[in-house]
């Protein structure tokens, strides 16, 4: 009597140790399959390589439009050369500070913060610098962004107004003076449902020199920065 309850109670226990072994296999397997499920979605959405656009090589005598334009900066570029055409210079300033918003400030269209956007409208001897300063300040986090939000939740310039360029006093810069112009832009972003496009600079004041024949950016500044300056 006592022998064949022994014999069981190990057979339920057998039976009971396997039962849990099974459910603890399928149970690791599956943790397994949707951590590899997730990461490969995050992985393919977020960080793959955008592919150059084949259809964006436009150009004018002085800039060319950059990888992966969007549509708003394909607008105000085909603005710029026609100014360019009619040897317009306080449009060219205008243009050059609208294209360099449009194309500094959207995220879409880049792969990680060495792509800091704008670079062609920028004072050749403060290309360097520039580069390096947004690329440890304003782009600084922008391949943790991609990687988080993926790249089509990023900032976007959406629209663009500009007051008409003005006249400034001569720029004088490394010993050389230039004809100077000076206008404010203000822009927005396309809603995003991953980050406030709210917290984002949305107004600029900018200093565009005549660089022989080159129209190009030596000073700009935000609101809070423009107080600072005064």
């Amino acid at each position: 009597m006592n022998t064949k309850t022994v014999k069981k109670k190990k057979n339920t226990n057998g039976i009971l140790i396997l039962t849990v072994l099974g459910i603890s296999v399928i149970t690791i397997a599956v943790f397994i399959f949707n951590i590899f499920n997730v990461a490969s979605k995050s992985s393919n959405a977020s960080t793959s390589t955008l592919e150059l656009d084949k259809n964006s090589s436009i150009s004018n005598s002085l800039y060319s439009i950059g990888n992966n334009p969007t549509p708003l900066l394909r607008d105000n570029f085909k603005e710029l050369t026609a100014a360019i055409k009619k040897d317009d210079p306080h449009v060219i300033a205008e243009y050059v500070a609208r294209c360099f918003v449009i194309d500094h400030f959207t995220w879409t269209n880049k792969d990680g913060n060495y792509e800091v956007g704008g670079l062609q409208y920028v004072y050749g001897p403060k290309f360097t610098s520039f580069s390096e300063e947004n690329r440890y300040g304003f782009y600084k986090d922008l391949d943790l962004y991609i990687q988080k939000y993926g790249r089509e939740n990023l900032i976007e310039v959406e629209s663009i107004e500009s007051a008409p360029a003005l006249d400034a006093v001569d720029y004088n810069v490394n010993g050389e003076t230039y004809k100077a112009y000076y206008l404010d832009v203000t822009w927005t972003y396309k809603k995003s449902s991953a980050i406030n496009v709210d917290e984002f600079q949305k107004v600029g004041h900018f200093t565009i020199i005549n660089n022989n024949g080159r129209y190009e950016i030596v000073s700009m500044y935000d609101d809070w920065d423009a107080q600072k300056a005064e």
